[in-house]
């Protein structure tokens, strides 16, 4: 009786992080929505807009129309916030991966981190999802939205470990960046 109850809290918890993450779609799609309008263009959706919250691979969602101008978009939104997005580029892989530090202290007489301490490093990937980055055919500009931002953004290309910060290139015509600098700067 007691792992059923287990069982329940967990599947539980799995529904309403699944809720807000919807939640969370329906106000981004909101946002562009308001955005959009305020520049007389159109949304159109490639695929139904929720269907990237359970299948993560970067296909593009909608398609913006506005000032001559056509955006590709993908929104990429995972059940975890805490970790950081690792995009292999050359292997089509978005890993998500979690970063621990701890210090361990020498001498318990002097527990500040000195000298006579050390500290470790633990990286662990939590889960890998196979992604399609395709360039724009007809030559429209394509951004990948993050969202919930994570904590942190990087690339691989080659041996080049890059952190990626808002507008960043994640290949040679696909933009990386959050809502709120999409919002606030892409419209402009």
């Amino acid at each position: 009786m007691l792992l059923l109850w287990i069982f329940l809290i967990i599947v539980i918890i799995i529904v309403v992080k699944y809720i807000y993450l919807i939640v969370k779609r329906c106000h981004l799609i909101r946002k562009i929505r308001k955005q959009v309008k305020k520049q007389n263009g159109s949304l159109r959706y490639y695929r139904n807009p929720f269907v990237s919250l359970f299948k993560h691979d970067c296909k593009a969602d909608i398609s913006l129309q506005f000032e001559n101008r056509i955006i590709d978009v993908s929104v990429v939104t995972t059940p975890f916030r805490r970790v950081r997005y690792h995009f292999d580029v050359n292997n089509y892989l978005l890993e998500l991966i979690i970063e621990r530090r701890a210090i361990y202290v020498q001498s318990p007489s002097h527990p500040r981190p000195t000298a006579t301490s050390s500290s470790m490093d633990r990286v662990y990937t939590i889960r890998k999802y196979k992604i399609k980055l395709e360039d724009s055919d007809n030559g429209n500009q394509k951004f990948v939205i993050l969202h919930p931002a994570p904590r942190s953004t990087s690339k691989a290309d080659g041996v080049a470990l890059t952190t990626l910060y808002n507008n960043d290139n994640l290949t040679q015509e696909i933009k990386v960046c959050g809502l709120k600098y999409f919002v606030e700067n892409v419209f402009e």
